[in-house]
């Protein structure tokens, strides 16, 4: 299609329960995109903010199903969660959230 790059469909939405003890905000959400070139990209709403680089850290999973895209995702986003947690945990302006209309 002229002008058009790409289209990927969003293939899922999930809401993700977090743990209380870990971080300062009860939920996010992910999105599951179905890319055009046949793998799925998972993509939360919540960002950890690195002070070091000004900027939030902005993960994905990658996979070739839903479940292995969303669980690629969470696997490393908790472990990024857990190296990079202050000393006296972390507090709700550590975290950034995705612009709406994304989600």
């Amino acid at each position: 299609m002229d002008g058009i790059a790409r289209i990927d469909t969003v293939a899922a939405y999930f809401e993700v329960w977090l743990d209380p003890e870990l971080f300062p905000v009860p939920k996010m959400k992910v999105k599951v995109l179905d890319r055009a070139n046949n793998d799925f990209l998972a993509v939360p709403n919540l960002h950890r903010w690195n002070p070091a680089s000004g900027s939030p850290e902005c993960l994905s999973g990658l996979g070739d199903s839903i479940q292995s895209a969303l669980e690629d995702l969470l696997k490393h986003y908790v472990a990024d969660a857990r190296e990079q947690s202050p000393d006296s945990g972390y507090q709700e302006n550590d975290f950034v959230w995705s612009a709406s209309e994304d989600f």
